[in-house]
């Protein structure tokens, strides 16, 4: 490369060979998750023989070279994108200088880059200071051009070793898996280096994460919504199968142990034991005590399958699921990832993975709402059962505790939305609280960095700030209130008795919105009424998920 290359060199070639590029990296990572999704079951939907054995090994080496194949043009388009921009650079460098030393009077030649003072510059046999000053700008030059130089083998290296050949094949290698350790050190990043990392996997190392380790990647806020769908559908599963197993070995052994208690066969039973009878007895209230929760457990999985495979309505993803403690769940109507607008719901005091067919139920509802207020526009809708909600009323639903905790889950549960939306606009995201909901919304929002465009507190106790400016993560134009009129949740004691001032209350700052009054006969029914049909809360929802309502 000569003085005069640099000189010439024009970036939009390079900035249009990247884009192609880049194009085909992402057709390969496209094809590459439809090549894995369609084949991964074969061994299964043809378990035995010669042939089965074959497919198996062709669909196991088919996912890897396309898989792998996306790295090398990945890689070429970003040397294409760098060598544009550094070449770019160095090019400005080169103009300034020789614009610099023909200002002066200085030759400049192209193809050697040789330059030559002009017969003025010498007086006295030394140079004056003007000439000095276009010397010391001049002995950069051959710098700056081989710096070019050095760029352009670099450039020319990193593109050959990945370009395809007949003989090397293109994307043959095979990459290394990624570890428990890795996946478990990216848990503890930002939503949004997380969501980088994972788009520097391959395809094929997205699906060993998916297969080996879908409880940690069905939980990362960052991971796609599709492939956290994935893990959290294989989790499902498998604890559905867990469950189910333990629940028919707990009865078949209390089926045993009754019928030896009635027929007085306990020396039988506990042949060792000082006392047999006590001791077979023990053991009863022990299975009894592991039984109980066995049946709401699986009756909350059901729940969610039933509504994953419904196809008589709008798509579900299942983006969370635990059955620790009281359980989690997190499922959306409709891909938030592609959405213009994202409704994330929070359910209040009592919930529990029993019981999530009755919040699903509301996503549903409120999906049905925001598609009809949306006109045209994308929607989706989150039911987030993310964090450990109060079980009762009384002392639970008036501790702060619970939205200690909550608050910065759902925090990092909407940066998540945010970082793999995809698309050049961002979603218009609403975080909508009802009852204790509310509150865990009040602690999140605090947070000047919360991602929400808008956030409704309904039939709320209170969200543990007097006053709407204190929820920084919010403009104060867009925190909205609701509270019937004779919604139970009124017998609250308002200011900083439990959680703070009554946000549908004037003076917190919030704008309130109309519902129906309600049942005065029946308050408790009333504060579960605003999804009820014709309730004038649900257009008002609806309206403000999708900007709808100025």
């Amino acid at each position: 490369m000569t003085l005069r290359d640099l000189l010439e060199f024009h970036a939009d070639p390079w900035h249009t060979s990247a884009q192609v590029w880049h194009r085909l990296a992402q057709g390969i990572d496209d094809a590459a998750e439809q090549v894995i999704r369609s084949t991964r079951d074969v061994g299964d939907a043809w378990p035995g023989g010669a042939g089965s054995a074959a497919a198996v090994r062709r669909a196991t080496a088919l996912r890897a070279e396309v898989s792998n194949a996306y790295n090398p043009a990945k890689r070429i388009a970003d040397a294409m994108e760098h060598h544009a921009y550094a070449m770019a650079g160095l090019r400005r460098q080169a103009e300034e200088i020789v614009a610099s030393a023909r200002q002066a009077g200085y030759h400049v030649d192209l193809a050697t880059g040789v330059t030559t003072a002009p017969p003025s510059a010498d007086m006295a046999g030394g140079l004056d200071r003007s000439s000095r000053s276009t010397e010391s700008v001049l002995q950069y030059l051959p710098t700056v051009v081989d710096h070019a130089r050095a760029q352009d083998d670099a450039t020319a290296n990193r593109i050959s070793v990945n370009v395809p050949s007949p003989g090397a094949g293109f994307g043959t290698g095979q990459l290394d898996g990624v570890s428990r350790a890795v996946l478990e050190a990216q848990s503890e990043r930002s939503p949004a280096e997380i969501h980088a990392w994972w788009e520097s996997l391959t395809p094929l190392q997205q699906e060993q994460v998916l297969r080996e380790f879908p409880e940690l990647v069905g939980r990362m806020d960052g991971i796609p919504i599709s492939d956290r769908d994935v893990a959290n559908r294989s989790l499902l599963e498998r604890e559905r199968s867990l469950f189910q197993q333990q629940l028919s070995t707990i009865e078949a052994r209390e089926d045993f142990l009754w019928k030896a208690l009635q027929q007085g066969r306990f020396s039988e039973v506990y042949p060792d034991a000082e006392d047999p009878r006590t001791a077979l007895e023990n053991e009863l209230r022990k299975l009894a005590s592991e039984r109980v929760e066995l049946p709401g457990k699986l009756r909350g999985i059901d729940a969610i399958s039933t509504r994953l495979h419904d196809s008589s309505l709008p798509e579900a993803y299942l983006i969370g699921f635990s059955s620790h403690g009281d359980g989690r769940a997190v499922v959306s109507v409709g891909d938030p990832d592609t959405a213009d607008n994202v409704l994330t719901y929070v359910p209040g005091t009592g919930e529990h993975l029993s019981k999530v067919g009755a919040g699903l139920e509301r996503a549903d509802i409120m999906a049905k709402d925001t598609a009809w207020a949306a006109r045209g526009e994308r929607t989706s809708v989150v039911y987030w059962y993310g964090y450990d909600a109060p079980d009762k009323i009384f002392p639970d639903a008036g501790l702060d505790s619970y939205a200690e905790g909550g608050g910065p889950a759902l925090d990092s549960f909407q940066s998540g939305l945010r970082a793999t939306h995809d698309g050049g606009i961002p979603s218009h995201n609403t975080v909508l609280g009802h009852s204790y909901g509310s509150t865990v919304i009040g602690h999140a929002a605090r947070s000047p960095d919360f991602d929400a465009d808008a956030v409704v507190f309904v039939g709320s106790p209170g969200v543990d700030v007097n006053h709407a400016s204190d929820l920084t993560g919010v403009h104060p134009d867009q925190i909205w209130a609701t509270t019937a009129e004779h919604d139970i949740i009124r017998r609250v004691p308002n200011w900083d008795v439990v959680h703070g001032n009554d946000p549908s209350e004037l003076d917190f700052g919030a704008r309130v919105f109309a519902s129906d009054p309600g049942n005065p006969d029946d308050e408790a029914a009333t504060h579960s009424a605003y999804w009820n049909r014709e309730n004038i809360a649900r257009k008002n929802i609806a309206l403000i998920a999708t900007s709808q309502l100025g």
